[in-house]
C-alpha cells in the first residue's frame, strides 16, 4: 500500500463512485479499478461493496477510510509546512512584554522585521508578569517576554538575560553616588522602597504606595518620595540624563524568561521573533542598555590606574 493507492480509495469512497473518482483525479477508470482491488488483495479483503447504483464502504473499509483521511491530512500538512519554511515567513505575531523590556526592545525588534520580515506583522504588547502568562494560556499572545515566572504546566521557559537590580532615586543621593549597596545598608533605608506592582524584585519595606507602573514610579523617585527598584534597562536613560540616580544591589536579580505556550505549534514567524529577541539582547547588552550580572561584576571589578609618582626634579 502506498499514498498513492490510499488516495485512489479515499477519493472512492468520498465520490460514490469509480466514475466520478477517475474524473476528479484524472485517472483512467480501468487503473483506478486495478488499483483499489490490488489494495484489497493487500489487505485481505474486500474494501468497497460495487452495485449498479455505485460503491459502498464495507466494515473494513470504513477503518481504512478513517485512517486514511488522517494519513493524507497529515502528509499535505507536512508539505505545506515545509513549502512554508521555504518561502519568506508571513502572519501574524503577537508579543508581549515588561515596559522595561518594550520601551528598550520594540523599536529595534520592528526595524529588524521591517528590514528581514517586512510580510510578518507584529503585534506588540506590555503588562506585568501575570498578565502577559495568563493571555498565553488563553492564546491572546504567541510568546511573551516574562520576568521570574511560576513554574506551568502548560508553558515553557528559555531564559533570555539575568539583569542587575538597582536601588534608584532622586539625583545627589549620597548613598546612592557609592554605586553599590550592601544588603545591611538596604534594610536600614531611610526611606520606603516603593514597590513596582508584583515584580519578582519588589522590596519588603513598608509603604504606603504600590506602583503598577514604571514611569509614575520613576517620577516619584525622582521627586524624592522614596526609593524605587529596577533593572537599569528601565532606567539608562535617566541615568545617563542626570534625573535619577542608581546604585546596585549585587544580591537581586530579575529572570526575563521567553515564554511560549506548550503543546502549540509554533509556526516559523513566531521562531524567527525568538531568535531576533535574542539578538537584540546581545546587542543591548553591548550598547551598555542592559547590565547582566556577570556584566556588573566584571566592571565593578576593573582596577584603578595608579598614578605614577611624580620623579623629583634635579636642582
Amino acid at each position: 500500500m502506498d499514498l498513492r493507492q490510499l488516495r485512489y480509495f479515499v477519493t472512492v469512497a468520498e465520490r460514490g463512485g469509480f466514475g466520478a473518482a477517475a474524473s476528479a483525479l484524472n485517472v483512467a477508470q480501468s487503473a483506478l479499478s486495478r488499483h483499489i482491488k490490488l489494495l484489497e488483495h493487500e489487505l485481505g479483503g474486500a474494501l468497497l461493496e460495487r452495485s449498479v447504483r455505485g460503491v459502498a464502504v464495507t466494515e473494513a473499509g470504513k477503518v481504512l477510510l478513517a485512517r486514511g483521511r488522517w494519513l493524507l491530512g497529515a502528509f499535505d500538512d507536512i508539505k505545506t509546512a515545509v513549502l512554508t519554511e521555504n518561502r519568506e515567513p508571513s502572519g501574524t505575531v503577537r508579543l508581549g512584554a515588561p515596559s522595561s523590556l518594550a520601551d528598550i526592545f520594540y523599536f529595534p525588534l520592528a526595524r529588524l522585521f521591517a528590514e528581514r520580515f517586512p510580510r510578518v506583522k507584529l503585534e506588540l504588547s506590555d503588562g506585568l508578569t501575570e498578565e502577559m502568562t495568563d493571555r498565553l494560556l488563553r492564546g491572546d499572545l504567541d510568546v511573551a517576554i516574562v520576568s521570574a515566572p511560576r513554574p506551568n504546566d502548560h508553558l515553557d521557559y528559555e531564559t533570555l538575560v539575568v539583569e542587575q537590580i538597582f536601588l534608584i532615586g532622586p539625583p545627589g543621593d549620597r548613598l546612592l553616588g557609592r554605586g553599590s549597596i550592601t544588603r545591611q545598608e538596604f534594610d536600614e533605608l531611610p526611606a520606603a522602597v516603593l514597590p513596582l506592582g508584583r515584580s519578582p524584585f519588589r522590596s519588603d519595606t513598608p509603604s504606603s504606595l504600590r506602583v503598577e507602573s514604571m514611569t509614575p514610579l520613576k517620577q516619584m523617585v525622582a521627586a524624592g518620595l522614596g526609593y524605587g527598584l529596577l533593572p537599569y534597562s528601565g532606567i539608562h536613560q535617566e541615568v545617563a540624563a542626570g534625573t535619577l540616580a542608581a546604585a546596585r544591589l549585587p544580591w537581586m536579580h530579575a529572570n526575563r524568561v521567553i515564554a511560549l505556550p506548550r503543546g502549540r505549534p509554533v509556526g516559523r514567524p513566531t521562531r524567527e521573533t525568538v531568535s531576533a529577541l535574542k539578538e537584540v539582547c546581545r546587542r543591548l547588552i553591548d550598547d551598555g542598555k542592559i547590565l547582566t550580572m556577570a556584566e556588573t561584576r566584571r566592571v565593578s571589578r576593573t582596577p584603578r590606574r595608579r598614578a605614577r609618582p611624580r620623579r623629583p626634579s634635579s636642582s
